[in-house]
């Protein structure tokens, strides 16, 4: 979708602050600054609803040089404790050194206040540009930087809402739980739980998508009861696992890796073997997934694609920042180990 040619906008100062909120720069300066002195309640959030409204950043103008990059990239990720974001940032810093950027990584760790404090402390130092994983896909945190007019691409997490007009990099989450639900399917299982982090993100939405419609094409009617969610931590697995064995499942896709992590350790823990007791693949690859024995059939997401893919759609919005948006999904593929076995289908329908 092309973006219409943008109205050149000066960045927000004390001065607009202080019209909106109807007080003194000395007023707006002192708040904003979170300064010891007494300021009337009402009058302080009038100057921080104030801030919001016209966008204004703390130093911003200041530290703004007029047709000048910084050179300098961020890259906001929602869970950097996860291979996948990480293998995905050391990518994007490799590509943008080679452009003559440095990168500073951010993590949110699923906050979206912690996000927005972060988004704002980036805007303050004048980043040429940001990719960004939104905390739980939420969408208030990007309309900063597009008030700012700072380039940014959308990493993963689809966000729906009124801004829809942004460069997007995913890989086909309804794909991935399809190819894992179809390879049980196919090595004979019908009766397949799906564990999955318990999060309103659309990923986890669209992955359910893929595990239903697998089952369905092999006339397979899908159970709410197969359909297990957790928090995300190990120990959340461990509980599922138990769950689990009140079910008369002989196969599990694991959508997200923690909580394989913790129900394979109970399963360790409890004499449950696999393939031989359950069949299971696990959406992504885990730097584990080849250490324990047997090995695990896993879903490989295209990590190295969708950096490559993000970094070059930022780099082109900074040096054009009308270039029409691009929006990228790339297929996952499966890489087949020793976590699935085949079964007579006659004897577990």
């Amino acid at each position: 979708m092309a973006r219409a040619p943008r109205t050149p906008t000066k960045t927000a100062t004390i001065r607009d602050v202080a019209r909106v909120a109807k007080t003194s720069t000395t007023t707006v300066s002192y708040v904003l600054s979170n300064e010891k002195r007494y300021i009337r309640p009402e009058l302080r959030e009038r100057v921080i609803q104030a801030a919001e409204q016209v966008g204004y950043v703390k130093n911003a103008a200041a530290s703004s040089i007029k047709g000048k990059q910084k050179k300098v990239l961020a890259v906001v990720v929602a869970q950097f404790g996860n291979t996948f974001f990480t293998r995905m940032c050391v990518e994007i810093v490799s590509i943008a050194r080679q452009a003559g950027y440095v990168v500073m990584l951010c993590n949110s760790d699923e906050d979206p206040e912690q996000e927005k404090e972060i988004i704002q402390r980036l805007i303050a130092q004048r980043i040429d540009g940001c990719i960004v994983s939104p905390a739980l896909s939420q969408i208030d945190n990007l309309a900063l930087l597009q008030k700012q007019h700072i380039p940014y691409v959308v990493l993963e997490r689809s966000v729906p809402g009124a801004i829809t007009d942004h460069n997007f990099v995913s890989h086909d989450n309804v794909q991935s739980a399809y190819l894992a639900t179809r390879h049980l399917l196919d090595a004979g299982h019908r009766h397949i739980a799906f564990v999955a982090w318990d999060s309103p993100i659309p990923n986890v939405r669209e992955r359910v998508e893929g595990y239903r419609a697998a089952l369905r094409e092999f006339g397979v009617v899908p159970r709410e009861d197969y359909i297990l969610n957790g928090p995300l931590a190990e120990s959340a697995g461990v509980e599922i696992a138990e769950r689990l064995s009140t079910l008369p499942v002989t196969a599990i896709v694991f959508a997200q890796h923690d909580l394989a992590k913790g129900a394979l350790r109970y399963f360790q823990n409890n004499g449950i073997r696999w393939p031989d007791d359950y069949s299971f693949v696990v959406v992504g690859t885990p730097e584990w997934a080849e250490v324990i024995v047997p090995h695990v059939t896993c879903i490989q997401r295209p990590e190295q694609q969708m950096a490559r893919a993000a970094a070059s759609l930022l780099l082109h919005a900074i040096q054009d920042p009308d270039r029409p948006t691009e929006q990228h999904v790339f297929p996952s593929t499966l890489v087949e180990s020793q976590s699935v076995r085949s079964i007579e289908t006659a004897h577990h329908e």
